[in-house]
């Protein structure tokens, strides 16, 4: 297997922006992981920022146009659309073979002194991670580099009656950056709708806007996140749900919103 670090650092520079090829262990069914292609596009982000480091990463929406295929070179084209007294907005386009299969624009904001500070309260699981076995079963490619251990809810087709998760998750490798880590775990849990039915159905994101909370660095990789998400309606095949990412120490790093289409 292919580490994640190890495919982000492997960007290069062409003429019209950067490109990599993303091997076959990082797919998701027939695209690559989303996680993967908005980590990938936000590298090239940091890279159109120049010289100057861009802040801390706040918020992203992606929009997942078409397949990503693996084994195939793809082109990041990133530009700064604005830099402001403390927020930069860059846009980005993952293209490949001349097709555009996903596009994102992201905030990327310094700190400011603040008096507002709400943290979103972390759920007490009903048990440990270390009391729970990685399910087996059908599961994409890309969750090979994961660690999922369901500690309420079931893993996918197992015909539970409610649409919602807690998971308990963890990254294999542990080389990346923390702003990478969290990309990536924020969008491994499948969505609950798959756990309440019993045979294999296709579900995908349609979008997803990822919220960043405080700063990433804060992350301690080589611990157990946690990750609570819930499908709040859904009907004629398309779904939102919400998710939150806390970390070991109970904060909430990541918040996200996606547009889900199941074909079950």
């Amino acid at each position: 297997m292919t580490p994640y670090s190890d495919v982000l650092d492997s960007i290069e520079p062409v003429d019209d922006g950067w490109s990599t090829t993303v091997p076959d262990d990082w797919a998701q069914g027939r695209t690559v992981f989303g996680g993967m292609q908005v980590a990938l596009m936000v590298r090239a982000m940091r890279a159109a920022g120049g010289t100057a480091p861009l802040p801390p990463l706040r918020s992203l929406q992606a929009t997942f146009v078409g397949p990503l295929p693996t084994g195939r070179p793809v082109l990041m084209r990133a530009e700064t659309l604005r830099t402001g007294r403390s927020a930069t907005h860059v846009r980005c386009d993952l293209v490949h073979s001349g097709s555009l299969a996903c596009t994102a624009v992201a905030i990327f904001g310094a700190a400011r002194p603040s008096r507002v500070a709400v943290d979103i309260a972390k759920p007490v699981p009903p048990v440990g991670p270390d009391a729970i076995t990685d399910p087996s079963g059908l599961a994409p490619e890309f969750a090979r580099h994961m660690q999922l251990r369901w500690a309420a809810g079931s893993p996918p087709y197992s015909g539970q009656d409610h649409a919602s998760s807690l998971i308990y998750a963890r990254l294999a490798d542990p080389r990346c950056s923390a702003e990478d880590a969290l990309i990536a775990l924020a969008d491994a849990p499948p969505t609950p709708s798959l756990s309440m039915l019993t045979t294999p159905a296709p579900a995908s994101s349609v979008n997803w806007m990822l919220e960043f909370i405080g700063d990433p660095r804060l992350l301690d990789r080589a611990r157990w996140a946690l990750i609570g998400t819930e499908v709040r309606a859904g009907a004629d095949g398309y779904l939102s749900q919400t998710s939150v990412l806390w970390g070991p120490d109970g904060h909430a790093f990541t918040v996200s919103h996606q547009t889900v289409a199941i074909y079950g």
